[in-house]
């Protein structure tokens, strides 16, 4: 019997970042002899390594070390054997993979619409939230979707004043955010 333990690679619901260090343990204490071996296949179908680190009384841990955003599937098999759970789904975010550009994210005049893009395509899973804060306090931001995972945003100032535009990717600033533009009367 192989069993897995700790490690974030378990929790399905969460949404690990580009970059970071993803691990599993492996316990094969009670499998008998054999062979632990792992290959991950990245959002664009490319093998990505996984070190195996072998620690104590035939436990290990698993390291998957990702690059850019999407879904993983970690194959970890015993023997040739696919392990319990395996393949494992990671799903991986990269806020530094998104940007914003456009109008409303400049100085402009009081009844212009602030109209911008936020550019998704290489962020992997997520979940966007644009919240835009001015003279009177928070207000509405409509947001559609756009081609090839562009998200189109509007706003409409109505009174003068500094306004503050947050831009985030699963709670982290993407870049260039927040946006800090000021909005003026019409001569």
């Amino acid at each position: 019997m192989i069993k897995t333990t700790g490690g974030r690679m378990l929790q399905s619901d969460t949404v690990h970042r580009a970059g970071e260090s993803i691990e599993l343990d492996v316990d094969t204490q009670d499998a008998g002899d054999g062979q632990l071996a792992a290959v991950a296949i990245g959002p664009k179908g490319d093998a990505v390594p996984v070190e195996i680190i072998a620690n104590r009384n035939r436990t290990f841990t698993l390291k998957l070390l990702t690059s850019r955003g999407g879904r993983y599937l970690v194959n970890v098999y015993f023997n040739g054997s696919h392990i319990p759970n395996s393949p494992f789904k990671v799903r991986v975010c990269n806020p530094e993979a998104i940007w914003a550009e456009g109008p409303g994210l400049m100085d402009s005049f009081v009844g212009d619409q602030g109209d911008f893009q936020v550019f998704t395509r290489d962020a992997g899973h997520g979940t966007l939230s644009v919240r835009v804060n001015g003279p009177k306090d928070k207000f509405r931001v409509d947001m559609w979707k756009g081609a090839d995972r562009t998200v189109n945003c509007r706003y409409n100032p109505e009174v003068a004043g500094k306004y503050t535009i947050n831009i985030k990717w699963e709670d982290e600033h993407i870049k260039g955010s927040p946006y800090t533009i000021q909005v003026r009367k019409t001569s």
